[in-house]
């Protein structure tokens, strides 16, 4: 179990979105909910010298107003570490990104480029598919960006991203309250192993691509939620039996188009 660390939280609203700021003294993160139609998230965070980025953020209107809070920090954003979320293009101007050697072929020739054109596609002018070059591999492991130490855990097309300092996590999603995207009985069994996983080293945050940051309750409702989807995908006569059984039992759940995602793969 890691050690708690203590910090103080506060907001600030912008036109668009509004970020989360949580002051750990030595560093600061700052969460950026973007308010799009994906509710896509993306971090920075700050130490007493500069800036490094986690993700990026795809519909113009948001680069715009995350460039614009950045520079109001008053510190050099130095470097971005690229996973699951490379559209936007070099919004981050001449900082230096850095990705694993698989979400490099993920974002440059692989399922992660098809998924962001298919995006483009879908939104139209104001997402931003234009991916950038990365500049550095990551390699598995202790890694020192930006004066910050990262532990990277290799999930094949992306990565996670252990952030020792503020005793966080980032992975692509979790969401409590949000139907997950289970592709079949392996993946969810890669899901739960993950998920207890971070239940085990007690991260205090957990970060995601498209949900505000989140704590060890939020890890445990995910396992509830996983097993049980498993548990109902197992007493279901088919895609339709299945998908109504898990909107009875998670009624309120946001991400219905995951949930027929995931309907589509166990009952294909």
């Amino acid at each position: 179990m890691k050690e708690l660390k203590t910090y103080t939280l506060s907001d600030k609203g912008l036109e668009h979105g509004f970020v989360q700021i949580y002051d750990f003294g030595t560093m600061k993160l700052h969460a950026y909910q973007t308010a799009d139609a994906m509710a896509d998230e993306c971090f920075v965070l700050e130490t007493g010298k500069n800036l490094v980025a986690i993700e990026s953020p795809p519909f113009d209107v948001n680069i715009a107003e995350w460039k614009q809070y950045i520079g109001t920090l008053g510190k050099p954003l130095t470097d971005v570490l690229i996973s699951a979320h490379p559209g936007g293009g070099k919004w981050y101007g001449d900082a230096k990104s850095h990705a694993t050697s698989g979400a490099i072929q993920a974002i440059t020739s692989g399922a992660t480029k098809a998924l962001t054109e298919q995006l483009g596609q879908a939104f139209g002018p104001g997402f931003n598919r234009e991916i950038p070059p990365i500049d550095a591999t990551l390699e598995p492991g202790a890694n020192t960006v930006g004066g910050i130490r990262f532990e990277i855990i290799d999930a094949g097309d992306s990565y996670d991203i252990e952030i020792e300092a503020i005793n966080a996590i980032y992975t692509h999603m979790l969401g409590a309250d949000t139907h997950s995207i289970l592709a079949g009985q392996d993946h969810m069994d890669a899901v739960l192993a993950s998920l207890q996983n971070m239940q085990a080293k007690g991260y205090q945050l957990i970060l995601s691509s498209h949900h505000r940051p989140e704590v060890q309750a939020d890890v445990a409702a995910k396992i509830a939620y996983v097993k049980k989807v498993r548990e109902l995908a197992a007493h279901s006569s088919g895609r339709d039996d299945f998908v109504a059984k898990v909107k009875e039992a998670y009624p309120d759940y946001a991400g219905l188009n995951y949930l027929d995602m995931t309907a589509g793969s166990l009952f294909p």
